[in-house]
């Protein structure tokens, strides 16, 4: 249920998206808004300076507020088209780079796919943290679950797990607790699921363009990776996986469903079923990245494509990382038919999870106040996607496209014709600002006109300033 300031805000907004306030036109004062809806003025006042952030209404020196002229938002990027046949991966070191600048203070962080950390729920982990410290260190009797000292069980914390899928059941999957193996992060668990299903040599199925992360893990496994064209809204192509499928030999196919890194696409559920079914009978693995599934701006999570699996084909792969905490390295896999084989690599891997990190995800999950955070977190990141849109439309050349995501923090941006990401890159470097390369999110560096930018983390100051400083220099970089 919105609050009463929220309330206020989407009664006038309605009333401006539906045209029935124009640009130009003054709306109610706030004694007058106050007086029609029946609130206080400082819910008014709340409600408007909401509408501002939207950037729908502005304020004018002792006359009022009026409505905003609107600026056409940019198109969104066409599908990809990639080079399809099966490439051995070589990354370099410019992903090092980006991950090595993150803790420069003096940049404004567009590059890196961080969550907002600023928040009330970072604090909150915090307390349970040093709560759960001191209790260790006040007593000298040996805590046979909870000890900081001693090792985690091979598939992590029972009561983590437990949470895990009670959570799951919001997506539609319905799993037992010991079908889950809690990893370091989501970063491990895709890493596991693909050596669990791959061997070095074979060829794996990915989106295009696609997380770098995951082109890295497919490097240093020694496999090759065969991009599909995908599309900005919907996901990956059906059609021309099939035809890939017929035509190579595929032990995997790796993709997020549900806004995707970086398109942020989201696949309808007709296609995620459809899918299932085509590699289920094509004998491929389906390693499905859920991480930001969460972070809908919609009421109800999406569907996630392993709810269609009935034969253990898919691995569903997430953490806690874009929600709530990178820091936490609190992730999770459930690998289906391959349980036994990830647990194994588990072992191999790291052994066992950090305890302490998996004891304060454990306790704040049983607050009962992840919801409510999710809630803000949904609310806040729409609203920076609206803003940076209109930023964009105000400040950047007419002919760039930028997707418009239904959740996540993150857009992929197609540049002006002629304009390079990494000459581009490079200058904003000089200006302070970090931007990502689309060249990172594809093994054949075919995204020279793309960059990827996270619209959460800044402040809505920092973000004007990048994107007017972005804009000068794609405008000076354009032949």
């Amino acid at each position: 249920m919105p609050k009463r300031y929220e309330q206020v805000a989407n009664y006038i907004g309605d009333q401006i998206n539906s045209g029935l306030l124009k640009a130009g036109e003054r709306i109610f004062s706030v004694r007058q808004c106050a007086r029609e809806l029946g609130v206080s003025i400082s819910t008014v006042i709340r409600g408007y300076e909401l509408l501002q952030d939207r950037m729908l209404i502005e304020s004018r020196p002792h006359s009022g507020f009026y409505v905003r002229q609107q600026l056409k938002l940019p198109q969104t990027p066409e599908t990809s088209s990639p080079q399809q046949c099966p490439v051995t991966v070589n990354m370099g070191q410019l992903a090092i780079e980006i991950l090595q600048n993150m803790r420069n203070q003096n940049l404004i962080q567009l590059a890196v796919a961080l969550p907002k950390i600023d928040v009330p729920a970072i604090a909150q982990l915090n307390r349970i943290t040093a709560k759960i410290a001191r209790e260790q260190s006040h007593t000298n009797q040996v805590i046979t679950t909870d000890n900081l000292a001693d090792y985690d069980s091979p598939l992590g914390n029972k009561t983590l797990r437990r949470k895990i899928a009670q959570r799951l059941l919001n997506g539609g999957v319905n799993v037992h607790p010991d079908e889950i193996v809690i990893t370091s992060g989501c970063q491990e668990a895709l890493v596991l699921s693909l050596n669990a299903v791959t061997k070095a040599g074979d060829t794996v199925a990915v989106e295009s363009p696609s997380y770098y992360g995951m082109l890295q893990a497919i490097e240093a496994l020694g496999l090759k990776a065969l991009e599909i064209p995908t599309d900005a809204k919907t996901g990956i192509s059906l059609s021309a996986l099939e035809l890939a499928i017929r035509e190579w030999s595929i032990s995997a196919c790796v993709l997020a469903p549900n806004y995707s890194n970086p398109l942020g696409s989201k696949m309808p559920n007709h296609r995620k079923k459809k899918l299932v079914t085509m590699l289920e009978t094509a004998e491929i693995a389906l390693i499905e990245d859920d991480i930001n599934a969460e972070l809908t701006y919609d009421q109800q999570r999406p569907t996630a494509i392993k709810s269609y699996d009935q034969s253990g084909n898919v691995l569903l792969c997430s953490s806690l990382s874009k929600t709530l905490s990178p820091g936490l390295r609190v992730g999770w896999v459930v690998p289906g038919r391959w349980l036994e084989r990830v647990q194994h690599l588990k072992f191999c891997n790291s052994g066992a999870n950090a305890t302490i990190t998996t004891l304060t995800a454990v306790r704040y999950l049983a607050t009962g106040t992840y919801d409510r955070h999710l809630r803000k977190m949904r609310q806040y990141y729409k609203q920076k996607r609206d803003y940076f849109l209109q930023l964009a439309a105000q400040y950047f050349p007419q002919d760039i496209r930028i997707t418009h995501p239904q959740g996540g923090f993150i857009l992929w941006i197609r540049l002006p014709q002629g304009v390079d990401s990494i000459r581009l890159y490079h200058r904003a470097m000089k200006e302070n600002i970090a931007i990502a390369p689309g060249i990172l999110f594809s093994t054949g560096q075919q995204y020279h006109q793309f960059i990827r930018i996270n619209y959460g983390q800044e402040s809505r100051q920092n973000l004007e300033k990048a994107t007017i400083l972005l804009g000068r220099l794609m405008r000076k970089l354009t032949p």
